[in-house]
């Protein structure tokens, strides 16, 4: 088990780029055949070569794959309204740098409805802080939340997210709600279930907000370093703090605005989002940290030596002391040799010049 956590590990380091890009990949392809199999306006053949194109392109350029998911859903968006698609196009455009820059975070970001039916949802502001930073993290959330209301509300569901979960946008809604529309009322279709009132209007763009908020948080919470000292219990204890965070939020703003909000607040439906967001999202980063740090070596179990028998006690001899070695110094200069001193003869001269 070990030797194959430490293979996988390996090779995830070393091909990380082409892993993280083919993830990216298959759930932008995904995303699109759910697309096209909803809204089959192509011919049969079409949808895999086109959804195969895609993946092939995302897996090296980013923006030429988005570029090509986006005229590739055109079409079957023209089938519903004519001016549906120009709006997509529009902004699709309008945005194309940060959605194709990021498009991991953009392929999470439009997952949001899907979760949303399984009650999964908030795993996306939740993880887009821990993976993308504070910043990056507060607009994804709040872009999450935006868009998920916007296409539920284009289908015809209520867009507050206290009863959305669970619920999924229709093929059949949209059409209903968009056929036969010119340009003006399409776009006050798509805005009125946001602003029916003013109050309406400010819950749910407090709800944007809030999820905004949440993913920033995520993102101030990664970066603290005492707290990544916890793993693998660390990144519990992060998505724990944001799903409780996020529980809050709801529960105070329906508490705020209770013209705005449901008149039976869904506890049970918080309870199953916070501790569906909390472990999901909780184990993804574990396990991305796992994969980012580098394994500890295994370690080596020492050999087993027999203990030697005793030997029999030998009398101690006398060892001559060991001379000290005198420090090397400078070589001596020898001197040259010198007559034998002999002792001066007697002066008779100055004995007589006393005398005198």
């Amino acid at each position: 088990m070990t030797a194959m956590l430490q293979t996988s590990h390996r090779i995830y380091k070393r091909y990380q780029s082409a892993v993280e890009s083919a993830i990216v990949a298959a759930g932008l392809g995904f995303l699109v055949g759910i697309v096209l199999v909803k809204l089959p306006a192509y011919p049969p053949n079409w949808p895999p070569v086109l959804i195969a194109l895609i993946v092939v392109l995302a897996l090296r350029w980013p923006l030429p794959a988005y570029l090509l998911a986006v005229l590739t859903v055109v079409y079957p968006l023209y089938t519903v309204s004519l001016y549906v698609a120009i709006l997509f196009v529009a902004v699709s455009a309008l945005v194309h740098r940060p959605l194709s820059h990021y498009l991991g975070a953009t392929v999470l970001i439009l997952s949001v409805p899907l979760l949303a039916k399984y009650h999964l949802h908030w795993t996306v502001p939740l993880l887009a802080g821990l993976w993308w930073g504070t910043a990056n993290g507060f607009w994804m959330g709040a872009a999450a939340a935006l868009w998920g209301k916007l296409l539920g509300g284009m289908a015809g569901l209520h867009i507050d997210w206290l009863t959305m979960a669970g619920q999924s946008p229709t093929v059949a809604g949209l059409m209903q709600r968009f056929s036969g529309l010119d340009a003006l009322e399409t776009l006050l279709k798509i805005l009125q279930p946001f602003a029916p009132d003013a109050t309406v209007l400010l819950y749910h763009l407090l709800q944007i907000v809030g999820w905004g908020v949440v993913g920033g948080l995520m993102g101030a919470l990664a970066r603290q370093t005492w707290l990544r000292r916890l793993y693998p219990w660390s990144a519990l204890a992060m998505t724990g703090i944001g799903a409780t965070a996020m529980a809050a939020g709801h529960i105070l703003l329906a508490g705020w605005l209770t013209d705005a909000a449901p008149a039976v607040l869904p506890y049970g439906y918080l309870f199953l989002a916070a501790v569906a967001g909390t472990l999901i999202s909780g184990t993804l980063e574990a396990t991305r940290q796992m994969m980012e740090l580098p394994l500890a070596p295994p370690r080596k179990k020492k050999p087993v030596v027999a203990a030697a028998p005793a030997a029999a006690p030998v009398e101690s001899v006398a060892q001559p002391a060991p001379q000290t070695a005198r420090p090397a110094g400078p070589a001596p200069i020898p001197l040259p040799e010198l007559p034998e001193w002999e002792p001066p003869d007697d002066d008779n001269d100055l004995i007589l010049l006393e005398l005198d």
